[in-house]
Parts: structure tokens; sequence; C-alpha cells
């Protein structure tokens, strides 16, 4: 019963007829509401709303038949159970009672037990129905908002029956569905068919439960997935399998789980595989030539210059680069399966690197084709914010033996090539060594030592004296850093110092170099007095530069700490570093020369704008690179180039310094060309501090003979 105490509404016109219903219901603790016609029963039913009626066809105002249908046709009269009680037996006034809407009849003279009985059972069934109602419809929301139907199927008679919902996913009707399997077989995808019959006759046959995924097409052609679930139940009155099911659309899950994947294995700008994804198929393709002892190639691909043209550019323009590059990439490349040990991969590592599989490299030559191929392919302009810009690459290759390496190290490898085409000068492939590994471990033992030079007190300075090669006399001293590490030993600028500056731990080492030598050079004054070297020249490092303001103020520190005279400190810049940024670097020269020090050019003739140089920035004197020296005493082209070199700079107002001079003939040529400075082994070795206090003056050194000039044509001479 829906509550404790169902309401009961009796319609009849005789009092007698309502006491009698009135004493049998009540002592079962039913509430027992009385109406004495049909008007009066619709009245009260909508008053009170009764969980039974009960009518007497023959009333006087409206009949039994006509109060029940209008009972049936209030909202809520839909479901309430309607008892007739009629002295008519006859089978047409029982139909006529049904037709009219009600539940159940039962015929006069009543016992009143059996009326109780009756109504009692009434009323548990018609709470069983709604129950059960209630239940379907929160089954069919419940179904609704998951997007899952359920059906069944008989295999021995093929009835097939899809839910409401499973209809309504499907895209068909209830009654247009044919209720066959043969029918359900004709939702499914054609690619789908053969999957779907034998996993349910998998499940007939071994009774084995049905869990899979396929499609449906719908009639507007388009398809979508569901999620597929059966068993079999044996019935037990026909010992039959019966196959229970579900249906659920899983399309919404399919494309969130491929965007995941998507996300997780693929590049979301160029839509190439990623790290991960790439990582994956190496190692398969690595397994696959191990077990058929065959060789691959893994290239390491780096643009060239890609941050300048992201800065100048913009990013956008970077991205569309990139874009273009991946192009280019799989328009070069056959990619397919690597599993089969025939496919290539290709895969962008982040920012602007690039990783190419080539699965049936089968030897060094095939790789270095391809890669000579790339090259080439990049190598052609890219049309960029309208205009063509040029973006060549540096590869790396490592090529993968049947010798159990793992992706992991062929990555490396292939990475540590990629850094040797770089120092080679870029836009070309380079094959790894072994002995790069160890240079990189070597590398990587420097830094970690470099590190911890200073606090340890490894660093020391040397000095190199600049000669005049009139006089003999020492007219400076340059300072130059020295490491000697306990256990690495010597170890060479050449190696440690590029090594400072790609850590940026050259700027806390420059500024030691230039407290230690400036400490020297007034300890020299203090000692020798006029002997002492009039210039101390100190070098500065691109990444000192960069820190422009730090560099200025430790300057100035040091200065006023170690009382050394500002007009006697030099700090020599290469002319490489000043070509990077002019503008920054001109606005630096004028900070340091409003501080009274003298500035120096370095490694003159290596940089890419020489003259710029010359003319902007307000140097002192001008170091000429001993490489432009090789071949002086031998080559006149070579000796027209430097006369005219030291004639530029010394019309410029500057000093010219011929660095790296070891052969006492070109002694004499420099003089006669006008060079009167010159610095190298053939004079001084680098020297102690100590050493440079107990250096004796240097004996003045004669003009030699120019036999160049002697030789050279009068009309190609430069004066």
């Amino acid at each position: 019963m829906s509550q404790a105490n169902p309401k009961i509404l009796i319609a009849d016109d005789d009092p007698l007829a309502r006491l009698f219903v009135k004493n049998a219901l009540e002592p079962a603790g039913m509430v027992v509401l009385e109406a004495t016609g049909g008007k009066d029963a619709l009245a009260k039913f909508e008053a009170i709303g009764p969980d039974l009626v009960i009518l007497d066809i023959m009333m006087p105002d409206m009949d039994g038949y006509l109060t029940c249908s209008r009972i049936r046709s209030l909202p809520r009269g839909k479901r309430v159970p309607i008892l007739v009680l009629t002295g008519l037996d006859d089978a047409q006034s029982i139909g006529q009672a049904y037709q009219h809407g009600a539940t159940d009849f039962i015929t006069k003279p009543v016992n009143a037990t059996i009326l109780c009985h009756h109504v009692r059972y009434m009323l548990r069934t018609n709470n069983v129905l709604h129950a059960l109602i209630r239940s379907e419809s929160r089954l069919e929301l419940a179904q609704r908002i998951a997007r899952i139907g359920n059906w069944d199927w008989n295999p021995k008679t093929n009835r097939f029956a899809m839910s409401n919902e499973l209809c309504r996913l499907v895209g068909v009707r209830p009654q247009d569905f044919a209720g066959t399997f043969e029918a359900f077989l004709a939702l499914v995808h054609a690619d789908d068919r053969s999957m779907v019959t034998g996993a349910l006759q998998k499940l007939v046959g071994q009774h084995t439960p049905c869990d899979i995924d396929h499609r449906i097409v719908l009639p507007n052609g388009t398809d979508f997935v569901i999620h597929l679930q059966a068993e079999g139940v044996r019935e037990e009155e026909t010992d039959e399998i019966t196959v229970i099911g579900t249906a659920q659309d899983i399309t919404e899950r399919k494309q969130a789980e491929r965007a995941i994947h998507q996300l997780a294995y693929y590049d979301s700008l160029t839509g190439l595989a990623n790290r991960v994804l790439f990582k994956d198929r190496l190692s398969n393709a690595l397994s696959y030539a191990s077990r058929h002892h065959q060789h691959l190639a893994t290239l390491f691909i780096d643009l060239d210059r890609f941050k300048i043209i992201n800065d100048t550019l913009g990013h956008a323009a970077g991205d569309q680069l990139l874009v273009m590059i991946a192009e280019r990439l799989r328009g070069a490349l056959r990619v397919g399966d690597v599993h089969g040990g025939g496919g290539n991969a290709v895969a962008r590592f982040g920012g602007d690197e690039f990783v190419v599989l080539l699965a049936d490299a089968r030897t060094p030559e095939h790789a270095l084709r391809v890669a000579r191929q790339l090259l080439a392919l990049f190598a052609e302009p890219y049309q960029l914010a309208g205009q063509a810009v040029h973006s060549s690459v540096s590869i790396g290759i490592a090529m993968g033996e049947p010798d159990g390496r793992s992706a992991e190290d062929l990555l490396r490898d292939a990475d540590i090539a990629m850094y040797e085409a770089k120092r080679a000068g870029r836009a070309t492939a380079v094959f790894f060594d072994p002995c790069m590994h160890q240079r990189l471990k070597r590398d990587l033992a420097v830094e970690i030592a470099l590190r911890q030079a200073i606090e340890r007190h490894e660093f020391s300075l040397v000095y190199q004296p600049v000669i005049d090669l009139e006089t003999g006399d020492v007219t400076a001293v340059e300072a130059l850093l020295r490491w000697t590490h306990p256990e690495l030993g010597e170890v060479q600028p050449t190696e440690f110092v590029p090594l400072a500056e790609e850590t940026s731990l050259i700027v806390p080492i420059g500024e030691w170099v230039l407290r230690q030598a400036c400490q020297h050079f007034v300890h020299w004054c203090h000692t020798l007095g006029d002997r002492a070297p009039p210039v101390l020249s100190v070098n500065m490092s691109r990444v000192q530069m960069l820190q422009a303001d730090r560099l200025v103020a430790h300057v100035m520190a040091v200065l006023a700490e170690t009382g050394m005279p500002a007009n006697r400190l030099q700090l020599e810049i290469t002319e490489r570093e000043l070509t990077k940024d002019p503008l920054s670097a001109r606005a630096l020269m004028h900070r340091l020369r409003t501080l009274g020090l003298r500035l120096a050019l370095d490694d003159f003739g290596t940089g890419g704008s020489t003259l710029t140089c010359l003319r902007d920035h307000p140097f002192d004197l001008v170091k000429i690179d001993r490489s432009l020296l090789h071949g002086i005493a031998d080559n006149p082209d070579v000796l027209a180039v430097v006369h005219a070199t030291v004639t530029l700079i010394e019309n410029l107002g500057m000093a010219s310094v011929a660095e790296g001079v070891e052969d006492a003939a070109h002694i004499g040529i420099l003089q006669s060309i006008g060079c009167r400075y010159a610095q190298g082994f053939l004079f001084a070795l680098p020297m102690s501090a100590q050493a440079v206090a107990e250096m004796p003056a240097m004996a003045p050194t004669p003009v030699l003979p120019p036999p160049m000039l002697q030789a050279y044509p009068v009309s190609h001479r430069l004066s």
C-alpha cells in the first residue's frame, strides 16, 4: 500500500451500500470516504486524491461507466485502481466497465471479507505496478543520461528486442525495428559486422562474455561508436540461452581518448610524433634490427639561427617556420610502420629540434646520403612574413648497431654528434664517434671542477709582455688565466674558457682575474717603481659584456679597493664579440672610457665587420690576430693586407700590436710597415707575477732589413 491508512472513495446513491463498504474496510485500517453519486465522486476525487475508488454502476445523476471515464480523464486518475460494484453479471456489462477504464469488478451481493481482500489485493498490485513504472521511468532516464540502452536476443528464435533508449541511439523508431538479429546487424558498420557476429557466436557457443567496441551507422550516414557488452542467461523453463546485453554510446569518450592520445604522443604545433612516441618507435625498431641483425640510423636535426628568426620576425613566424620544416620532413621521408623494420619515423623533440629514424638505413653511406638530401632541402628559402628566409640545419647521425644499445643511448649519441656539427660550422652533418662521448664526459668533469676552482684557489695568472719594436721596452703586460686541477692537471684555457662562458661561470672568474691582476700591478708599482710595466691589459668575456651594469660596477670597485690607476688599466675586447651586438657594445665602451680606462680591440682580422669596429668604437690599441700574419714573409698578398691594416689603424689614431710573433724575420717586416708593437713567444713566454717583478729591462731590438719590401713591386706598396 502507498501509506499505512489508504483512502478509499465509495460512490453509491444507496446509504446502506456505502455503510456496508465502510464497515467492511475500516476495521482493516482503511479510511473510507463517501460520495452520493457520480458528480459528487468527481468533486471529492479531485479534493482528496484517494488511493482506490469503488463505483456503483447504477446511480441516478451519473452512472458508474461515465464516472469511471471522467475519473480516468483527470491527471490524477490515470493510474488509480477503480473497482466497479454491479448487480449485472452479464458479459456485456462487464466488458463495458473495462472499456470505460475499470480496473476490476465485483458483483452484488458482496461478501464483506471478500471485498476487503479484493481491495487489499488491488492496492498491493497497484503499488507494485507504480513502483515498476517508476523504476522503468528512472531506468530510462538513467539510460538516456548515460546514453546506454539494453537489448536481448534469443538465438533459437532469433528474436532481438531493443529498449526505447537503444532505438533512439541507433536512430530507429521502436515500431519500425524488425526485431531480428539481422535487423540489428544491418545497423552495424559493414567493417565491424564480422567482429560483432564472431563475439556473439563465441558467447553462445563458449559462454564467453562479449565486451567489444564497434560502430553504428545512423540513417543519415554518419557513424558513432558503441560499447557492446553481453552475457548469456539460461532460461529454466525452456533450458535455452538468452543473450542479455547493453550498448552504450562512447563516441565522446573515444574522441577524448584520441585527444588525450594526441596530446600525449604528438606535437601540438606540427602534428609530428613527440619525444615519448618517438622513443617507443625507436625501441621497437631497435628490437627488430637486433633480431634480424640489421642496422638503422637516427638523425638529430637542429635549426641554425632559429632564435634570430624568432626574435626578428616574431614567435608566430617562428611557429610557421617549424610547421614548414615538419612538412618538408614528411615529404622527404617515407614514414611507415617501424614494427616491420622498413618504415621511418619523424618527431619534434621541442623547440627547434627534430629527430628522424631511418629504419632501413643499412649502411652509414645510406644515412649520410639522406642527411645530405635534407641539408639541401632545408637550404631552400622559406616564405615568412612576406620575405624569403634562409635557415640551415645541423645534423648529428648515430648508427643503431645490433648490439643491444637502448633508444636513449642512440638519441644521446645523435645529439652529441649534432653539437659537433654546430662546432664544425653548422649547415653540415656529422657522424657520432665514441671519442665525442669521452670529450663530453671530460667537459662535464671540467664543469663540475670549474665551479669549485675559485674557492679552492686553483686559478693563477701569468703575464705576457707587449714589446716596443723600436726600443725593446715592455709597454704592457697581458694577464692570462691558468688553471691547475689536482686530478685533471693543467687544463688549457681553450678547454675551460668556452665552458665557463656557456655556464656563465666566466663572470665570477673574470671578476677574480681583474681583482688579482690589479693587485699584482699595484704591487709591481710599489716594488719596481719606474721599472713597472706601464699598462696592465685584462681580457673581457662576451658574457661579462652582456651584464654591463655588473661589469662597470665591478671595475669601479676594483679600482677603489686596489688603488689601481684607471689610465694604466686596459680592457681587451675581441672583435667577434663586438659584431654580435654593436650598439650595446659601443654604449659599454663609452661607459668604460668615462672611467678613464684604456680599451684594446683583440683578435682583429677574425670578425665580420672590422672597419665598422674601428670606426665606431673608442679604442686606444688594436691587436692584429696572428692568423692575419701567417705568410707575411713569403706571400706579397699577405704583406699587402697587413700593411694596409696597420696603415688604417695608425691613420685612425690607434696603436697596432702584432700578436703571436714567433719568427725573428717578422720583426723587420713589421717595423718597415709601421707596426711598432708586438707580442709573442719570440720575446717572452707567459710568466708569473714574481717573474714579472724580476724581469730585466729588454735590450732594444734592431731594425732588420725588410727583404719582402725590397722585392715587392712599388706599384703595390702601401705607404
